[in-house]
């Protein structure tokens, strides 16, 4: 299994309407993640990128909007727990 398909199934295993409630499009294997758009009823849209950190064995969370060729991001999160992913998404997307 690769890294993005790890994410997604632990994402899944803890909440497996998560994606749906987000209104995840266009998933993409990043190789060290998963990146991901937020769209529809939700308080923020934008990119998330959730991408392993080997050395310490956690996530790191990016969320980022791309704007005229431009990439702004919005908040970075550093060393979260796998069981924590979707409380941690679900605070910044809504």
């Amino acid at each position: 299994m690769n890294t993005a398909t790890i994410i997604r199934d632990q994402i899944r295993a803890l909440d497996r309407f998560a994606f749906g409630a987000w209104g995840t499009k266009d998933m993409v294997n990043m190789g060290d993640g998963l990146k991901f758009k937020t769209s529809g009823m939700v308080r923020w849209k934008g990119q998330v990128y959730v991408k392993y950190d080997a050395g310490q064995d956690l996530y790191n969370v990016d969320f980022f909007r791309i704007r005229k060729a431009e990439v702004k991001y919005d908040q970075r999160l550093e060393g979260v727990f796998a069981e924590d992913l979707v409380r941690v998404i679900d605070e910044v997307v809504g």
